[in-house]
């Protein structure tokens, strides 16, 4: 693999995950797929190693500069390694190695990323290519041309390694979100020694006719139905009148906005919030808020200017000009005190759909978002076929939003099932 080609400086998101990582947490996340047969891993090994030169960006290694991270591609494409701690933080010495690893449980391939080399959009098109060699090689599948699914014998496109923040130009010369500067919840509870994961599995149809009645998307629904549970939760610890706001983190993909096929980051967020104190919130209430902020802050100008505004940062001369270590301090400043506006991150990649040709061998798909380096909790979710999988993770005892999302959930009719997973960390 050519590497001096394809070593880019770290793009507008990926720095902040560098610069907030510690040696017990890094920014991780986890895509799963669960196949129909078990995983033979001599010839998941294969598919890597044939697709390795196709994904410049994702097998890469990260590195400090004097000024700046960089990233190049992997010098040696990584082993294929059995499933053992779930989303175990990367030291610096494995991040110049590789940035992500691949690993298997009997029937399940498991991808883990660390951030800064891609996102989830980027995530689901690296593991669907990999499933799409791995199941080339050993079923002898073939598939039309797909945007989706990457062919290992093609020539990376310029296009998959921008830096595709840097393409944005905007025309509004600044626009920030008007957000409360009032205490946002945040969970209390033992931190435990183990990382906690409840899976709700959930029809696609048993949520559907709820969001068109309400004429929303299951994101919105799903995040209002979230924000009500840390509501309810509230006020099982305090006053109505002394309840904090309850605010998200909810990343959205920029690529079908704004027509580009990065395979590196490309995302921003809204941080939709509800006062409790305001008014005796309904879920209908909390998703007509949330759709108003949403319906606001997608509007394509504004996203533009908020792009625009972090990559001129980023370009300031005089930060240019300081040495990475005194970047690293800003940037972790910023971070942990961004972290504490919002109450956790809901992250859904949507629906995944392969082709028919693969279908048949695939039985699931997963997403898993690591835990916050401050705060306990995150949510990521992933649909396939018919079903969607909510994934709740956390490192304190009690599952006390668990709890309040199955009671809303059964409040609604919504029939779910529930899996449960304990790791050590």
């Amino acid at each position: 693999m050519k590497q001096n080609e394809y070593k880019l400086k770290l793009d507008n998101t990926a720095i902040i995950h560098m610069a907030s990582k510690n040696k017990k947490w890094t920014n991780m996340f986890r895509l799963s797929m669960t196949l129909i047969d078990d995983v033979e891993r001599e010839i998941l090994q294969k598919a890597l190693n044939n697709i390795a030169g196709r994904f410049p960006t994702v097998l890469a290694s990260v590195h400090k500069g004097f000024f700046w991270y960089y990233q190049q591609p992997v010098v040696k494409t990584p082993s294929v390694l059995e499933d053992a701690i779930l989303l175990k933080p990367m030291t610096n010495k494995e991040l110049a190695k590789c940035a992500i690893r691949v690993l298997y449980s009997k029937k399940t391939i498991h991808l883990e990323f660390f951030h800064s080399i891609t996102d989830g959009k980027g995530g689901i098109v690296f593991l669907k290519s990999l499933a799409y060699e791995y199941l080339k090689i050993k079923e002898n599948i073939s598939i039309p041309k797909s945007k989706d699914i990457l062919n290992s014998n093609d020539i990376p496109l310029k296009e998959e390694i921008q830096d595709a923040y840097n393409k944005i130009e905007s025309q509004t010369k600044s626009f920030s979100i008007k957000e409360s500067n009032k205490k946002v919840y945040q969970f209390k509870n033992i931190k435990n020694t183990q990382l906690n994961t409840q899976k709700y599995i959930i029809d696609i149809q048993e949520l559907k006719p709820l969001a068109n009645s309400l004429n929303v998307t299951l994101t919105i629904l799903i995040s209002a139905i979230i924000i009500k549970s840390i509501i309810n939760l509230q006020k099982k610890e305090l006053n109505i009148k002394k309840q904090s706001v309850v605010k998200i983190f909810l990343p959205i993909n920029l690529r079908n906005l704004f027509k580009i096929n990065t395979l590196r980051n490309f995302v921003l967020y809204i941080k939709p919030e509800i006062n409790p104190n305001e008014d005796e919130y309904t879920l209908h209430k909390i998703v007509k808020s949330i759709k108003e902020q949403m319906d606001k802050g997608l509007e394509t100008e504004n996203l533009k200017a908020r792009i625009q505004k972090n990559v001129s940062l980023q370009n300031n001369p005089v930060v240019k000009l300081l040495p990475l270590f005194l970047k690293e301090v800003i940037l972790k400043k910023s971070f942990i005190y961004s972290e504490k506006t919002t109450s956790l991150t809901v992250s859904n990649l949507g629906v995944i759909n392969v082709p028919k040709e693969m279908d048949n061998y695939i039985e699931s798909f997963n997403c898993l978002l690591n835990t916050r380096s401050e705060t306990p909790y995150n949510c990521g979710i992933i649909s396939y076929k018919d079903k969607l999988y909510m994934n709740f993770i956390r490192n304190i005892e009690d599952p006390l939003l668990e709890t309040e999302i199955s009671n809303l959930l059964n409040k609604l009719c919504v029939k779910y099932k529930v899996d449960n997973g304990e790791y050590k960390i």
